[in-house]
């Protein structure tokens, strides 16, 4: 994991991709806080929680050739997200472990920052556990590279659901001690 992730960033893509679309977060946050009625620094947090993301899964695996979209590789891309031995490998692997960490830990301040944005964990933890999925359908249809694996899934699900539930209990720390903004208003 480690020979891969400096091979991955030392290209010149993820950084590119980052500070796009940290850019558009900066300038965005703002005016979709006020639109959805979000709180307006954790949408910022969000936003580039989700930047984080994409910085991570879309852009070029190190040394690819960029080729046309493989459109017959997404049927193989759903049976790995649906295969129960694939998914279970997930859960209880320790083989990779750095890669394990990598995935839980990307989704984490999407869904944090979103729950105290939004106020809404179940819609958060939907929306967190439906992206990776589509991320993974795009990471096999695009000839980046990249491939798709249910047991990345299931990493990312689990980190949308620990980022969403630290970000509930934040959410309820501050209702308790009385924090501004605690009912929800676009601070």
């Amino acid at each position: 994991m480690r020979g891969w992730a400096n091979d991955f960033l030392s290209q010149p893509w993820p950084a590119l991709t980052l500070v796009a679309l940290a850019a558009v977060a900066l300038v965005a946050h703002r005016r979709i806080a006020t639109r959805l009625g979000w709180s307006r620094w954790p949408t910022l947090g969000a936003l580039v929680g989700l930047a984080i993301v994409l910085t991570l899964t879309l852009p070029p695996a190190p040394g690819a050739a960029i080729g046309s979209p493989e459109w017959s590789a997404a049927g193989r891309c759903v049976e790995s997200l649906f295969d129960p031995a694939v998914l279970w490998r997930g859960l209880i692997s320790t083989a990779s472990r750095g890669e394990r960490v990598g995935n839980v830990l990307m989704f984490v301040p999407l869904t944090f920052f979103t729950v105290l944005a939004t106020r809404r964990l179940a819609w958060t933890v939907v929306v967190g556990v439906v992206l990776p999925i589509g991320i993974e359908l795009t990471q096999s249809i695009t000839a980046f590279g990249r491939e798709c694996v249910g047991y990345d899934w299931v990493n990312n699900a689990i980190g949308a659901l620990l980022g969403a539930v630290l970000g509930a209990l934040t959410v309820r720390g501050l209702v308790l001690f009385g924090a501004p903004g605690d009912k929800g208003t676009a601070n």
